[in-house]
């Protein structure tokens, strides 16, 4: 290899290094800076002297409000009216969207609607896809027959967007990946995916005496 070329190949790998670092840095740094930025009058005139750190102070007290509101019912209601006003803002709506998406899966109040990570043959048989099992619905056939099925999101391009798929429960491979390692394999595009995926098959539930398909007698 040329050293143009070996040059080259490490100025790649050292950007795809650095990038989610920086703009993560770059980032928190801007709405620390905004923040004291519109700390700084108030700074002022209490004070008569700018104070350097306002804003990360701020911050702290920002996320520190928002953990005690969120952890009463009427700072929930208080959040959601919130929610739903910036939900109304069209880009912005999509960029908060993805990201509340991305915490609720990492949540420690479990509040995302994931079950657990699973494996599909999925869009094609013999291609297999890996999504995030969310829920179990029973089919009725038109002859009177049940199946038990597994709603299983798989994001087509980015946590966010995805297919919502119905498979048979008895086709439903569970893995042994927590939602975190699901969902840190995904953002990857596949890079962090273990060598060896153990998977198991997902056990069949039980229909209820109202759920069980009825014979000609009953």
């Amino acid at each position: 290899m040329s050293i143009a070329r070996r040059l080259q190949r490490y100025l790649i790998t050292g950007f795809l290094i650095v990038a989610p670092v920086g703009i993560t840095v770059f980032l928190l740094a801007s709405f620390v800076a905004m923040l004291d930025y519109f700390a700084t009058p108030m700074s002022l005139a209490l004070l008569g002297r700018h104070v350097r750190g306002l804003g990360l102070l701020l911050l702290g007290v920002m996320v520190l409000a928002a953990g005690v509101l969120g952890s009463n019912i009427k700072g929930k209601h208080v959040l959601g009216v919130l929610e739903r006003l910036l939900l109304q803002i069209p880009v912005f709506s999509w960029l908060y969207g993805t990201i509340k998406q991305l915490t609720e899966v990492l949540s420690p109040d479990g509040t995302a609607q994931f079950k657990s990570v699973v494996l599909v043959e999925y869009p094609r048989p013999g291609v297999y896809s890996i999504g995030f099992a969310t829920n179990q619905v029973q089919a009725l056939r038109p002859d009177g027959t049940r199946e038990d099925l597994t709603c299983v999101y798989v994001p087509t391009n980015h946590i966010y967007i995805g297919d919502v798929i119905l498979v048979p429960e008895g086709k439903v491979m569970e893995t042994r990946l927590t939602l975190q390692e699901g969902l840190q394999t995904l953002l990857s595009a596949g890079a962090t995916t273990p060598k060896r995926l153990e998977t198991t098959l997902k056990p069949l539930s039980t229909p209820s005496p109202q759920e069980r398909p009825r014979t000609p007698e009953e």
